[in-house]
């Protein structure tokens, strides 16, 4: 077969069809085991985050109704200030009760991976909360907390309000569910928050004296 012959059948053949467009996003592993339907029913842009094993995993319906994965506007380290700690009303015990939570947390190394919010590099936040919690477990979680915001010079810029709402069950690391909500207004208003603290000393007198105050550091992500 030559060339000639290869450049004469393409022009006959003439463009391709929207599903053929689609199957070329495919690499030839991928059409061949996922057979030209289902290689058709996926977009290029959905196939161009499936990896080779994902998209032959997937089903049409399935691998069709996922987008690109979304990249985090903000994240940032959390910590426990050592002088403040989380606070709780009554202490958290072995069984679930009503508890109220208030603190701060210092957020620094924050880096925007969607390049979004670079201006923002550290915060300061308070909040408040209520809750049905335990030493291992909490849920329907209420509570706000306003982020001040601090640029590349260490002055403030700005404000987030943040809306704490969490109402399944959250085991192991129940401080988790105060870094659970979304944005409600300044910075950021209306991403998703989420994001987890680990008690930085065991907590296994808990369960017999209750904790009153707790001390730890992770992450929070917005978006």
């Amino acid at each position: 077969m030559n060339v000639v012959w290869i450049i004469a059948v393409a022009a006959v053949a003439g463009p391709l069809s929207p599903a053929q467009a689609q199957t070329t996003a495919l690499g030839p592993a991928q059409v061949a085991v996922l057979g030209p339907a289902q290689a058709a029913a996926l977009g290029p842009a959905q196939v161009a985050v499936l990896s080779p094993v994902q998209a032959i995993a997937l089903g049409p319906a399935q691998a069709a109704a996922l987008g690109p994965a979304r990249t985090a506007a903000l994240t940032c380290a959390v910590t426990t200030p050592s002088s403040r700690p989380l606070t709780f009303a009554p202490n958290v015990g072995l069984t679930p009760r009503s508890v109220a939570a208030r603190g701060n947390l210092q957020l620094t190394g924050c880096t925007s991976p969607d390049g979004s919010a670079a201006f923002l590099r550290s915060g300061w936040a308070s909040v408040k909360a209520t809750a049905q919690a335990s030493c291992t477990s909490a849920r329907h979680v209420r509570g706000s907390a306003v982020i001040t915001w601090f640029g590349v010079t260490g002055r403030p810029v700005g404000t987030s309000k943040l809306r704490i709402r969490a109402d399944r069950l959250v085991a192991h690391h129940p401080a988790d569910t105060l870094l659970t909500g979304s944005v409600a207004a300044g910075w950021l208003v209306g991403e998703r928050v989420s994001g987890g603290i680990t008690p930085t000393s065991a907590i296994l007198g808990c369960a017999t004296t209750g904790m009153g105050t707790l001390v730890g550091d992770g992450h929070i992500a917005f978006g």
